[in-house]
């Protein structure tokens, strides 16, 4: 009997002492549960229109991450009003560079990104001196690389995208989301194809602009041929186009550009006539338009939300800006620089104009790190040096430690985008 009344008197102990150690750690869990539960009820008292407004200044990164917490909040996100919401807010942030390097040993094209005019805006927030305020550092981001092949194409950086690669294998790219497509392969017998990417900021539409090139006809040159528009994410299926100007081509050079829902690529209105032809993204009507009298390989830009041509001169640049394309009007602007370009032991050329009308200049040849760029704004006579870090130094198979690399392109405007792909 005494052994029985011990006995429950140690299991209450046991049982009293189980109920204290498991106390604290209950409560814990019920003021968790408490918490997540007032989270949700703020949360529903929010407006779907205030969550959008919240999110939208959110970096990709983090809205990855909300993709996985919350089915809400992951609706949100991919719900596609709210993508063009959050890529007209990127648009109006500061936007970053895409370069594309070649290495012709291995041929292939190595791809990366860096915000430059990010930095500077915190450089202004700091005091500097007055020699320091003209130099400014930045660190590069790898992106992808790729096989590099004739009539390989990189497009420019459209609101986010890149298209890129060879006909048999062409894809779109989302480097925030680092995610790409592979679209279909045209069926033709033509080798000769160039590809363009534009935008319609009015349906938020993505449209790929495939033309194939005739036989060769006078250094180089051939004419348009068959036309064709494929949609992203709409089928993903090319449909040939019957009705457009005829207009030739250059194989190894047709630079091109979209600005505000219009594509704009390099052409000729016959074997020798530069011209320019714009292709309306949202109707895909086509105008060709009379270019500058040069028989040089200009550069396609934007300035001021304006096309522009961009040639270099001797001393200096020549801009024609578009002001009227019905009428062929085009105003020249010249810039006379005394910029010295060779620097470090390397020559620094124009690669990119941006939208405010800043020059970039690169080195074709990849030096010493770090690499730099000089840019340079005419209408205030400035000019200043941003280093960029990680480019050189990154340690990559077919990079790293291999003399033969160049610089082919740089686009700037470059935006994040939250299109899944």
């Amino acid at each position: 009997m005494k052994r029985e009344r011990a006995k429950l008197e140690n299991d209450r102990v046991e049982n009293s002492d189980a109920i204290v150690e498991t106390t604290p750690a209950s409560s814990k869990r019920q003021m968790k549960k408490k918490i997540s539960d007032d989270r949700s009820k703020i949360s529903d008292l929010l407006p779907i229109d205030l969550k959008m407004e919240i999110l939208k200044r959110l970096p990709v990164k983090t809205l990855a991450r909300f993709l996985c917490l919350s089915k809400e909040y992951a609706c949100i996100i991919r719900r596609r009003d709210f993508m063009k919401l959050y890529l007209t807010e990127s648009t109006n942030s500061p936007q970053s560079l895409i370069f594309t390097f070649e290495n012709k040993t291995h041929w292939k094209h190595f791809f990366f990104s860096a915000s430059p005019w990010e930095q500077e805006e915190e450089d202004e927030m700091s005091p500097q001196n007055e020699d320091e305020s003209s130099s400014s550092a930045c660190v590069a981001t790898y992106l992808m690389k790729c096989h590099s092949q004739p009539y390989t194409t990189i497009a420019p950086s459209v609101h986010g995208l890149i298209c890129y690669g060879h006909p048999s294998k062409l894809m779109v790219y989302n480097p925030s989301t680092r995610r790409s497509i592979t679209l279909p392969k045209i069926d033709s017998q033509r080798i000769n194809m160039y590809h363009f990417l534009g935008y319609d900021p009015i349906h938020g539409d993505y449209k790929v602009l495939c033309m194939t090139v005739g036989m060769h006809v006078y250094k180089g040159r051939g004419m348009a041929q068959e036309l064709r528009v494929l949609t992203l994410g709409n089928g993903n299926s090319w449909r040939l186009i019957e009705d457009f100007p005829p207009h030739f081509l250059d194989y190894h050079y047709s630079p091109d550009i979209c600005i505000n829902g219009v594509l704009y690529y390099g052409a000729l209105l016959d074997i020798k006539r530069p011209a320019v032809m714009s292709f309306d993204v949202k109707s895909e009507k086509f105008h060709l338009i009379k270019g500058p009298d040069r028989d040089l390989r200009p550069k396609l830009k934007s300035f001021n939300g304006k096309l522009v041509v961009l040639f270099s001169t001797n001393g200096g640049f020549e801009l024609w800006v578009l002001e009227d394309a019905a009428k062929h009007e085009w105003e020249k602007k010249l810039f006379v620089s005394d910029i010295d370009c060779w620097r470090n032991g390397c020559m620094f050329q124009v690669f990119c104009l941006t939208d405010e009308g800043e020059f970039i200049f690169a080195p074709k040849e990849l030096g010493k790190p770090p690499f730099s760029l000089l840019y340079y704004d005419p209408q205030e006579n400035t000019e200043g040096t941003v280093h960029i870090q990680g480019i050189t130094e990154l340690k990559l198979p077919l990079w790293d430690n291999d003399s033969d690399r160049r610089l082919i392109s740089i686009f700037s405007g470059h935006v994040e985008n939250l299109m899944c792909l």
